[in-house]
């Protein structure tokens, strides 16, 4: 039983191993793929600086993100989006869904200052910031370009199964070392007059040693000879000469 433990657990901790290292290398192929997505200087649907404003088409979109540089830690949105019948679009407040992006290069970082679900037709936006410049992005294509690109399905796939592969090999590695200290089961067998220690493994043979004989010890008993008692040669004759 513990054999087969320990090959399963050597089994499905080999595979965890290979399908993370596969995971890795997947990730390192796809990272300037997603450095690219998600750059809003590189990919953006309206870029604006301070004060500008600019009419945009948008097919479908569930997630739209407006950004800004992140400067002054000061991250107000000082925005305004109308829509076709020029009705302002107010949009939400982004939380921790929401993360924060960096360029390319790493230096830059980029916070979300407003989020728009579910956005289609046509938009006018305005940058009523005076400093800082305004992007806008859609995420869903974002996301759609990631998707396209084979490597996203083999960093998924290698996390998916490696991690929980390898959460069983520990658990059968941990039960296989369990049972190593455990001590294993003992009885006692005797058999033609010897004592056998029996385990799960196999048999041990105790040889007897020589002390206080048993109750049922075989003993050999000698039988005494009885020898008949010597006859006086004077009492033999004095019985012939009255006999005489």
């Amino acid at each position: 039983m513990s054999e087969g433990k320990r090959r399963w657990a050597r089994i499905f901790t080999a595979s965890s191993t290979l399908l993370l290292l596969l995971a890795i290398v997947a990730f390192l192929q796809m990272t300037d793929d997603l450095q690219d997505s998600y750059d809003p200087e590189v990919n953006n649907l309206v870029s604006l600086g301070p004060g500008e404003q600019q009419t945009f088409q948008v097919k479908t979109s569930v997630l739209i993100t407006a950004l800004r540089e992140n400067i002054d830690d000061s991250n107000e949105a000082e925005l305004r989006l109308y829509d076709v019948d020029e009705s302002e679009v107010s949009g939400q407040s982004p939380n921790w869904r929401h993360p924060t992006r960096w360029s390319g290069d790493g230096e830059r970082e980029y916070v979300p200052v407003r989020v728009f679900e579910n956005v289609q037709g046509e938009y006018t936006l305005h940058n009523d910031a005076q400093l800082s410049t305004l992007w806008l992005v859609d995420d869903e294509e974002s996301a759609n370009v990631m998707l396209s690109n084979w490597w996203t399905f083999v960093f998924f796939f290698g996390c998916c199964f490696g991690s929980p592969i390898g959460f069983i090999g520990l658990v059968l590695a941990i039960m296989v070392w369990t049972d190593k200290r455990k001590k294993p089961d003992q009885f006692v067998v005797i058999e033609d007059g010897r004592v056998i220690i029996a385990e799960p493994g196999g048999f041990v043979d105790v040889n007897e040693e020589p002390g206080v004989p048993g109750p049922f010890v075989d003993v050999r008993i000698e039988e005494s000879k009885e020898e008949p008692p010597e006859v006086d040669e004077s009492d033999e004759s004095w019985k012939g000469w009255d006999d005489g």
